[in-house]
């Protein structure tokens, strides 16, 4: 039987109606940014199910964690993370979309486990140790936001991580063509992977195409020693 999830989409809407016309940098202006199949909900990028599979992130999950997603956009990473049995928090610094993320984990069932914090990274202040810390594309954004060095950035990260825990990074799309914009971000992406070798143990690392020609995303995990 097919849940229906009418309800959760009328109240999604209307905070993204709010959210498009009070947020001058929103990325909801064509259409929803995030896509979370679970509540049939499309977007623009890949669905969370499809990241979650394409990333190999279930390897980082389980009912023992206590995971951190930064820029947690509208909370469905954090919401599909405290499914798996564990407990999510979210940073993001959108208000508006940390409601989008309440209401998701309301209308499933795991508001208990999940919590959403309205703030920069910058500015967040850590409640607890975690197990994973997931940043999605959420360094060197390209609304502006959370683009302090790598080193202040990743050294936050590090220090709230347990002892062995891991940090997931994602980059943001990027060209190494130079003089563009979206080189910068290319920049920003060798910033973090040299931080990432100074200063962790870094397990893995890969680049994949992203989206148009010559455009490109970086990935890596590493560990907290």
């Amino acid at each position: 039987m097919t849940t229906d999830f009418s309800d959760l989409h009328q109240t999604i809407a209307a905070i993204l109606e709010k959210e498009i016309s009070e947020v001058p940098e929103s990325y909801n202006k064509k259409r929803p940014y995030q896509s979370y199949e679970r509540i049939q909900f499309p977007g623009i990028r890949w669905s969370v199910e499809k990241r979650i599979t394409e990333y190999g992130l279930t390897r980082f999950l389980g009912a023992d964690k206590v995971v951190l997603d930064i820029g947690s956009n509208f909370g469905f990473f954090v919401t599909e993370f405290a499914m798996t049995g564990g407990s999510a928090h979210g940073v993001e610094w959108n208000g508006y979309l940390n409601d989008i993320g309440r209401a998701t984990a309301q209308a499933l069932g795991v508001s208990g486990k999940v919590d959403f914090f309205t703030c920069s990274f910058e500015d967040f202040i850590a409640p607890l140790q975690y197990d994973v810390v997931f940043s999605l594309a959420a360094f060197y954004t390209a609304d502006g936001h959370e683009r302090t060095a790598a080193r202040d950035y990743f050294g936050k990260v590090e220090a709230m991580l347990k002892p062995g825990g891991v940090v997931f990074y994602e980059s943001t799309s990027y060209t190494k063509t130079e003089g563009s914009e979206a080189y910068s971000h290319y920049l920003a992406r060798t910033s973090v992977l040299d931080w990432l070798r100074e200063n962790m143990e870094l397990v893995e690392e890969y680049e994949t195409p992203s989206g148009s020609d010559g455009y490109f995303r970086q990935f890596a995990v590493a560990r907290r020693v």
